[in-house]
């Protein structure tokens, strides 16, 4: 991409205050983090399959991977918006890995992986489901809980986020299936 390509878009005079506003790094140049962030390039998608969607049925989807979260963080997933008590799916076959009762901005919250180690962490949960524990093994589609309001939050969504082979958090709406309500 060519910054010429993209004038009135990136105000020059402004470069700084929108990279900083985005929470990233104030370099005033149109950098390929800053054109993602801005909609210009498109997310990278990951090399991860979804066979089922989280939440069932009916949801709003909210893409918000990326926004600054305070001053020191960045949002890591995606909100899914839905009801309160709505049951929340497995993803994947796999493993539950993680499971966080009541944690400050987690609320309840599990870490569902992969035999190739990418896992999906599911956070603000108002129950979860019987027998739903670190070690327990889940097939795609499995109720794992209800969606709530666990945690730093007032709005019932499930918080979800997708970290390929156990790394960073990748934008959960590229997955090579993709997240729809």
């Amino acid at each position: 991409y060519a910054q010429d390509s993209v004038k009135g878009l990136f105000n020059p005079q402004s470069q700084v205050a929108e990279q900083i506003a985005k929470g990233l790094v104030a370099t005033g140049a149109l950098d390929e983090s800053t054109a993602i962030e801005l909609g210009l390039l498109p997310r990278p998608v990951l090399a991860v399959n979804i066979a089922v969607f989280p939440v069932k049925p009916a949801c709003y989807f909210t893409d918000t991977f990326g926004d600054p979260r305070g001053t020191d963080r960045k949002h890591e997933g995606v909100d899914i918006i839905t009801k309160k008590g709505q049951d929340l799916l497995a993803v994947v076959d796999g493993t539950i890995t993680k499971r966080y009762d009541n944690a400050s901005l987690t609320g309840n919250g599990l870490r569902l992986t992969m035999a190739d180690g990418t896992y999906f962490f599911y956070a603000h949960l108002d129950t979860f489901a019987p027998n739903i524990g670190v070690g327990t093994v889940v097939k795609a589609g499995q109720i794992l809980g209800t969606n709530g309001s666990t945690g730093n939050t007032t709005t019932p969504h499930l918080h979800f986020e997708v970290h390929p082979r156990g790394g960073e958090p990748g934008a959960p709406q590229t997955a090579r299936r993709i997240l729809g309500c």
